[in-house]
């Protein structure tokens, strides 16, 4: 009886949320989330056939495989080429439907802004909104661009007093430019709190020491349609009520474009690169901020989920100038991180080409060949299937907290500032 009636308020919980959202919200009921492990060829060849059956499938690379999401229509075809290309298969869930319900039937009961539910991008930015006003001589609301839509990228920008003669190096924080992370925005917002309200000496003296730029989400539109349509959305909306939409804002940037790891196809679900560099507006009008931004040491960018830390060039095993330096202060953030959880240690850092797959026309390769940014960073934060579990949200940010002053304490050190 305990069983039925939980699971029949978990039900009223979940469809009275999406009716009060959007009735079209997708459930993927009865879908899985299937780990593939083998051979490259045959792994490619599986993520073909299953998008020619179904072209809204979701996947992600992995170091050693693939992470699909596969319709309860497409087992067939799955299991097939499983056993044709001899790969391994591992259920990560059986139903993701029922992690979605938990999702929004986590945030039906935080009304409050926190750290114990995932919130819409009008809540976050309402977050922003008060720590500006709460701490009104500290920190300030900033925007970094527009949306298709018409929102603001809208960031917090945190410069206590200083030298008027010398200003602070700024640190650039982008998080959530691929929608469904939502554990990045979240993280986000929690280490903004963090700066703001610490009282750990290590953490003020953190915060005193930068100019703060940070951006919870820099596809604010995107991001809400995961939030309220379609929780596996990746992309940008731009085009929205066509048939096919949206773009991939981490493969826009004009840095290599269109090279490895995008799409030119504007149908396919995850990663259109766009009809050109910069034709998305939220890419466009983001970059033009960061270019005026005078003294910027370090673009950190974040995203989830293969727990990992990348540096430039993502499409590229050739090593940057400073490539030695910004390993050994990607090495000291990794282990400030580990010491809060002492649980799976990050891979990395490396480039992605290095470590997980080569990708074209991100952020991070643009600011690095672009401006010159001495100290640019990728982190991949923990979680499976785009998911972590709401209540332990604050685990990822006390343990990117740390990471943060790793990465100060070891570039200071090294003379970066």
């Amino acid at each position: 009886m305990k069983f039925l009636f939980l699971f029949a308020f978990y039900t009223i919980v979940y469809f009275g949320f999406v009716s009060g959202v959007d009735s079209g919200y997708r459930t993927y009921e009865n879908y899985k989330y299937i780990k593939v492990q083998g051979d490259r060829t045959g792994i490619e060849i599986l993520k073909l056939a299953l998008q020619d059956k179904d072209d809204s499938l979701v996947y992600s690379d992995t170091r050693d495989g693939a992470e699909i999401v596969v319709a309860p229509d497409s087992e067939i075809l799955f299991n097939k080429i499983i056993a044709t290309e001899n790969l391994n298969a591992t259920v990560l869930y059986n139903d993701i439907s029922e992690i979605i319900l938990m999702e929004k039937s986590m945030r039906r009961r935080n009304r409050k802004f926190s750290w114990t539910a995932y919130f819409d991008i009008d809540d976050i930015y309402g977050f922003l909104r008060n720590m500006s006003e709460t701490y009104s001589e500290w920190s300030e609301l900033i925007v970094g661009g527009q949306s298709y839509q018409g929102r603001s990228i809208l960031g917090l920008r945190i410069n206590t007093p200083g030298s008027k003669d010398s200003p602070k190096p700024v640190v650039f924080i982008e998080s959530g430019i691929h929608a469904r992370e939502w554990i990045a925005p979240a993280t986000t917002t929690y280490f903004i709190n963090e700066l703001l309200t610490s009282n750990d000496p290590n953490i003020t003296a953190l915060r005193d020491q930068f100019d703060w730029r940070i951006f919870p989400s820099v596809n604010p539109d995107g991001y809400h349609y995961s939030y309220t349509v379609d929780r596996f959305w990746r992309k940008t909306v731009s085009g929205f009520g066509s048939s096919c939409f949206g773009a991939d804002p981490n493969r826009n940037w004009n840095y290599n474009w269109g090279q490895f790891s995008s799409s030119n196809n504007p149908c396919d679900y995850q990663i259109y690169a766009g009809s050109q560099p910069f034709s998305e507006i939220e890419t466009r009008t983001l970059s033009s901020y960061i270019e005026n931004i005078s003294n910027l040491l370090a673009y950190i960018s974040f995203h989830s989920k293969a727990a990992m830390l990348l540096v430039p060039y993502s499409d590229s095993t050739k090593r940057i100038d400073n490539y030695d330096d910004l390993i050994q202060v990607g090495k000291t953030s990794l282990d400030y991180g580990y010491e809060v959880n002492k649980k799976e240690r990050y891979g990395g850092p490396g480039t992605a080409a290095e470590i997980l797959y080569k990708a074209s026309g991100g952020s991070m390769d643009w600011v690095r060949y672009t401006l010159a940014t001495p100290l640019v960073y990728t982190y991949e934060l923990r979680g499976n299937s785009f998911h972590w579990p709401p209540s332990r949200i604050y685990e990822q940010g006390d343990e990117v907290t740390q990471m943060m002053l790793g990465l100060a304490t070891e570039a200071q050190k090294l003379g970066y500032y």
